[in-house]
């Protein structure tokens, strides 16, 4: 079995996307699938197990966690094909609510260039969540400014990605120090990867230092958000 990505990973994914209606080529092809996605995707989770498990032990690092390669004919969303053309995983604390995702460590890769990518934080943030966030940053700015201009973080990751709202946040000043943070409508890290990239040989020690870097950056936020419960929250 492969024990790194190769470029019969990415050809798994050119494959796929031209037979994205075909169960058929699927089974005719699952070992291509086994031996150069699911395998290799499968020894990276469990190397960040070893480096990150007790670091990190609410959140479980488990190939369990790889997404599945095919679609349930019953839930195709339109546009989309039966075969998926990418495949990715997401480290996080257990879901509790349907309203709302924890925040998240997110590695993934397919067909498409923008497939391929690391991600730290909160992409998909609630209403509950960006009010703590705001509320945290404010009072803490400080603290929040200094993980975030990191030199290492700095080095990995640039910045905080995502969208910045036009309109800035009425019960916030805009001219304090922290409107630069306040201002954006997520708190996630990302860094696209290319194909070369991810079939690098010391790829794997990289995604384990990159994470590392971003660690100080995904405990501050998960300390702020806790966790969604009925009629409490556990921070």
């Amino acid at each position: 079995m492969a024990s790194q990505f190769s470029s019969k990973t990415f050809q798994y994914f050119d494959l796929a996307k031209k037979n994205e209606m075909n169960a058929k080529w699927f089974e005719k092809n699952k070992p291509l699938y086994e031996e150069h996605v699911k395998e290799p995707f499968s020894i990276l989770i469990r190397q960040l197990d070893l480096r990150f498990g007790e670091k990190l032990p609410k959140l479980e690092m488990s190939p369990k966690k790889i997404s599945r390669p095919m679609r349930p004919i019953n839930k195709q969303e339109p546009g989309k094909g039966i075969i998926k053309t990418e495949t990715h995983m997401t480290l996080c604390e257990k879901k509790v609510s349907l309203y709302e995702w924890n925040p998240g460590m997110h590695v993934q890769f397919g067909y498409k260039d923008d497939d391929n990518l690391l991600g730290v934080g909160l992409y998909l943030i609630s209403s509950r969540q960006l009010k703590l966030m705001r509320r945290a940053i404010d009072d803490n700015f400080s603290e929040f400014d200094k993980i975030v201009k990191d030199k290492k973080l700095k080095k990995y990751w640039g910045g905080l990605a995502g969208e910045t709202y036009v309109r800035f946040p009425k019960e916030f000043d805009e001219n304090a120090r922290s409107a630069e943070y306040i201002k954006h409508k997520q708190f996630y890290l990302e860094h696209a990867l290319t194909r070369k990239d991810v079939i690098a040989k010391d790829f794997f020690e990289r995604v384990g230092d990159e994470l590392e870097a971003s660690l100080p950056f995904f405990n501050w936020v998960r300390s702020t958000v806790g966790t969604y419960k009925k009629n409490s929250l556990t921070f």
